[in-house]
């Protein structure tokens, strides 16, 4: 099955009367078929149901409403935001009193001398 109907429109007043799954053979003086997909056919179902008062059916210009409003949404989904370039701030440079000192191992073994002095120091007493 297609996802296409003809929807019976009367030439008279654009009120659409019935759909069609395929087109039609024999043509008509009062109606004109207008093809149109099942998600627009749902749309005008609807509308019929739950807005219009009881016993007011679609037109053709509840459909061609419909179809303009589908185009802008679509339109207005591919366009893509305009991202402002992020270019990240430098990093802030250390203080020169905070630098690493590059005799670690050194003051490491100095510390330790001072720990055992102590240490003794305090034995002996």
């Amino acid at each position: 099955m297609t996802d296409n109907i003809w929807l019976e429109v009367d030439k008279s007043n654009g009120a659409i009367m019935s759909y069609y799954l395929h087109l039609p053979t024999t043509s008509s003086s009062n109606f004109d078929y207008i093809e149109a997909t099942q998600d627009e056919l749902t749309y005008l179902d609807a509308l019929e149901d739950a807005v219009f008062p009881q016993g007011t059916i679609a037109t053709i210009s509840d459909l061609s409403e419909h179809r303009a409003r589908v185009r802008a949404a679509k339109v207005n989904a591919t366009k893509t935001p305009v991202k402002a370039s992020y270019k990240p701030s430098p990093k802030p440079q250390k203080p020169a009193g905070k630098t690493k000192d590059t005799n670690a191992s050194a003051s490491k073994s100095n510390a330790k001398e001072r720990f055992i002095a102590a240490l003794k120091q305090h034995r002996s007493r």
